[in-house]
């Protein structure tokens, strides 16, 4: 089940952990419920855990420690340093506050979480190198780098991930940026792969769903005080979708999260799905999408059933529209 991850000497889950949730992002957690989801993750057979130095400013990372540090050669950590600390001196010195956080004398995969306007990429990248070099990670990549930005990252040596948002609901890399990292051998670690929920079978109309979460371009930032964006979103296009999964739903008798992890396990150049969870319940239930498989018809009504969505919002690859990515 567990495979290499691109051409790093890695073998990994197909389904990575997602720390975000656990420091607070999506609202207030119990840390003795972080803690065990943490633990029964690995006990289905979760091998990759992706944390963030800004997820609860390194919280996620000293939680991840505390409940599976004693698995720690069992591990693959991913980790990323926030946009703030891309200048030289500023990512090593995140990098040696993440390795305190995580207990941990090296960092798997260590990522640029955003790309930083302000900082030549070629010195932020070549602080990743010397980390690499003084022993302190084993590889370095990049998160959220569009189209230009993976040209130029690629430009400065052998990039190991870029993680983005994909998913049924948000198919944007596929124009320019999966094609790319295809042909570079880049695995790409999807995040948002639910769409903060939405994909998880709880909402019949996207009108249901949390006025907190409906902030992505899909959204009219005219009808969702929480869109920060200016378009007027693809609603109708949205709701099409919903109601072909919860018909494959009902035709397939598998759970719309079998549905949409299937579809992105077998998409090309992911090398890692992210999903996250709340309690040891949730965790528990993350071995059925270890073991889904989707047949070629299944995965094509899927694809078809998105594409009106993928045309319409388009090539940005910045899910929430605030032109953070080139």
């Amino acid at each position: 089940m567990n495979s290499k991850f691109g051409k790093t000497d890695l073998t990994t889950s197909p389904i990575v952990y997602g720390c975000m949730g656990g420091s607070g992002a999506f609202g207030a957690q119990d840390e003795t419920d972080s803690i065990e989801a943490l633990q029964e993750a690995f006990n289905v057979g979760i091998n990759f855990f992706d944390t963030a130095e800004a997820y609860g400013n390194g919280y996620s990372e000293q939680l991840l420690s505390r409940a599976l540090g004693d698995k720690r050669s069992e591990l693959v950590i991913s980790s990323k340093v926030a946009t703030p600390n891309l200048a030289p001196d500023d990512v090593i010195e995140a990098c040696e506050r993440s390795l305190k956080n995580l207990g941990t004398d090296i960092i798997d995969l260590y990522m640029l979480h955003w790309p930083n306007r302000d900082v030549p990429l070629a010195d932020s990248i070549g602080a990743l190198k010397k980390l690499k070099a003084d022993g302190k990670i084993r590889w370095y990549g990049v998160s959220n780098f569009g189209s230009n930005d993976i040209d130029d990252a690629l430009e400065l040596g052998d990039i190991s991930v870029n993680q983005l948002p994909y998913h049924l609901y948000f198919r944007a890399i596929e124009f320019e940026v999966q094609p790319k990292c295809e042909a570079a051998g880049v695995p790409i670690m999807c995040y948002s792969s639910l769409m903060q929920g939405l994909l998880a079978g709880k909402y019949k109309s996207l009108d249901e769903f949390p006025v907190n979460r409906a902030r992505t371009r899909m959204f009219d930032h005219r009808k969702w005080a929480d869109a920060v964006h200016n378009e007027n979103g693809a609603e109708e296009a949205g709701q099409e979708l919903l109601d072909a999964l919860w018909k494959l739903v009902d035709e397939t008798g598998l759970s719309m999260e079998e549905l949409a992890i299937g579809w992105l396990k077998t998409r090309r150049a992911v090398g890692g799905v992210i999903v996250g969870t709340r309690n040891a319940k949730q965790s528990r239930d993350l071995k059925k999408l270890l073991d889904v498989s989707l047949d070629d018809a299944v995965l094509q009504t899927l694809s078809d059933a998105s594409n009106r969505l993928k045309q319409e919002l388009g090539r940005d690859v910045d899910m929430w529209g605030k032109g953070r990515t080139r």
